[in-house]
Parts: C-alpha cells; structure tokens; sequence
C-alpha cells in the first residue's frame, strides 16, 4: 500500500470511493478540500492510501486556527464526517491514522474525526492508534420517502404551529441569490456568536466561498423584503446535507420564528433534492447540558451517539487552549 496526499490523489478514485462508501459526506469531497485551501484562517490536507490504483483509505482534515496569538492555542486538525473506508480494508485505516499522525503532528495541537454516521466497526482501531472515544450525540432526521407536510407533522406541536404562524405572517425562505443577502445573514449570525455564544467564528471570506462553490448551500429567511435569518449548509447529492450555522433575528417579531425557517429552508431543500439525511451537525456531550439540543429535538430529529475520536498532539497547548475558551466565555 502507498500514501498519497493533496493534489497527487487521482480524482477519479477519489470520486469512486465516495460513490461506494455508506459513510460519505459532502465533507470528504475534493471540493470541501479546495474550499477549505481557498480562505484565510483554513487550510485542508487530503491523505490516501492506495493499492491497485484504488484508493482504499482517505481523509480531509481541515486544519482551521484563529489569527494572531490566538492560533497558536487554536490549531486544530477536523475531520468532518470521518474518513472513508473501503470495506474490509481495516489494515488502510490503520495506516491512514498513522500518517495524519506523522504528517499534522506539528502542525496542530489535536485531531479529531467528528462522526456523523456509526463508526463502531472501526472504533479498535482508532484506539490502538491512540485515539480517544468522545462520546457526542448528533441528531438526525430522516427525509428519504417522505415530504416536507410529513417531517413537519412529525415535528413538536409548537415547534410546527410557530413555523406556521411565521408563514402566515409572510416570512418566506430561499437559496441565496445576491452577496448582499450574503452579508446580513453573516451579520446576524456574527452577532449571535459574538454576544451569546462567545465562540470563534470563520471570517466572512469562508461564507463567500461556501455560496459561490459546491458543495456549499446558503439559505435566507425574509420578511417585507428584509433578510431576518438564514443557514449556511453542505449537500451531498443524493445523501444529505449538513447545517454548519443557523441564525435568525432575536426578538423581531413575536409571530415570527426567523431560526426556525432558516432551519426549514434547509429540509425543504434536502426534501425537493432527493437527499436522504439531514443532519444537525451535533447535540453536545453525553450527559452533558447542551443549550440547544432541545430546539434541535422539537424539529423530529433522532439521537445518535456517533461520538467523536481525539488523539492530541500537544497535551500542554491543549489544556491551556480548553482553559483559555472556558475563561474567555465566564469573562464575556
């Protein structure tokens, strides 16, 4: 078996293994790669490994970091969605763990495969690679054979009846169709990490990137011709689509819910596609208080405990890194 990495990766192989893999994800795409290369405060690496002209092993790790002093506690390589695996090539898993080990070491302060479908098969071997279980939940909700008036049944009574008012007061929601709708969506969502969430946020640079390129899907929640709320997401055609961020206006109107339609826009999209699969992108961990898992569970959604693999490279900057965002939201 050989390694290859980034551009040396045949395309077309790539493409296969993708098409083949029940763990596929718009996030392992050679353009989420190009995406993640194309703005500040991002970078991907793509990792193959490969026998007979078939890739049999692959990840796409985005290595994301905040500027300044910052980036040097913020280093973080993710794997969104896991690698992919051929099946019943268990010894390239092993090999591919072992190289983005070996190739980000330096480069990072930890690793991370943020599953979004079951990995348990293959959780023996991220742990004698020195990878760590995390136990995350994820919530889902099934969309394959169903319509949009069938998932909003299945949603909470007042979850559906707010969507309604929210429509019958005249809010609607669309795909992006201009940089200025682009902007204030990005204002809002700026603002609620800013002042509620106390959370790093990528540049507007990233968002620009997302609605121009695949596989990115950018949404906008409008009222009287005013942007209200939106939802920046990834699509896999054919599989699923991935909410990365959801905003809406607070307080702006008492009968309309911007969140909820900016959440809506993108199941009726994953409805009208044919996807199969949308995905919260995370419910917090096991156990744990997570402020918005409750909202995510009033949509219909099903609890997953995909959970997440961690091996840290650099166990002093990690901790001061974990120390420092837990000081930084008490401070706020």
């Amino acid at each position: 078996m050989t390694v290859l990495t980034d551009d040396l990766i045949p395309l077309d192989q790539w493409n296969q293994l993708l098409a083949d893999s029940r763990h596929s994800s718009p996030f392992q795409t050679q353009e989420f790669y190009s995406l993640c290369n194309s703005v500040p405060g991002f970078r991907a690496k793509a990792v193959a490994v490969c026998d007979n002209e078939c890739i049999l092993a692959l990840a796409v790790v985005a290595v994301q970091y905040e500027h300044g002093i910052k980036s040097l506690l913020t280093r973080r390589g993710i794997v969104y969605g896991g690698p992919l695996v051929k099946e019943g090539s268990e010894e390239a898993l092993d090999m591919l763990l072992v190289e983005l080990y070996k190739l980000l070491r330096r480069s990072v302060i930890y690793l991370e495969s943020r599953n979004y479908t079951d990995y348990s098969a293959y959780g023996r071997h991220f742990i004698k690679n020195q990878w760590s279980f995390v136990p995350y939940l994820n919530l889902t909700i099934d969309i394959e054979g169903r319509t949009f008036t069938e998932i909003l049944s299945g949603m909470n009574y007042n979850r559906r009846r707010q969507i309604n008012m929210s429509l019958e007061r005249g809010a609607f929601y669309r795909e992006c169709k201009s940089e200025t709708e682009l902007k204030a969506v990005y204002d809002i969502l700026a603002d609620f990490y800013s002042d509620k969430l106390k959370l790093p946020l990528p540049g507007m640079k990233f968002f620009e990137a997302l609605w121009l390129n695949n596989p990115g899907k950018v949404f906008v929640v409008l009222h009287e011709e005013r942007v209200i709320g939106g939802s920046f997401c990834l699509a896999l055609p054919g599989r699923s689509i991935y909410t990365m961020y959801y905003c809406g206006l607070r307080d702006y109107d008492r009968k309309i819910y911007p969140t909820h339609l900016a959440v809506c826009a993108a199941i009726d999209y994953a409805v009208t596609a044919g996807l199969k699969v949308f995905d919260f992108m995370g419910a917090g961990l096991k156990d744990e208080e997570y402020g918005v898992r409750t909202y995510k569970q009033e949509f219909g959604s099903q609890m997953n405990e995909f959970g997440r693999y961690l091996r840290v490279t650099n166990h002093t900057l990690y901790f001061i890194g974990k120390t420092g965002l837990k000081l930084q939201r008490l401070g706020r």
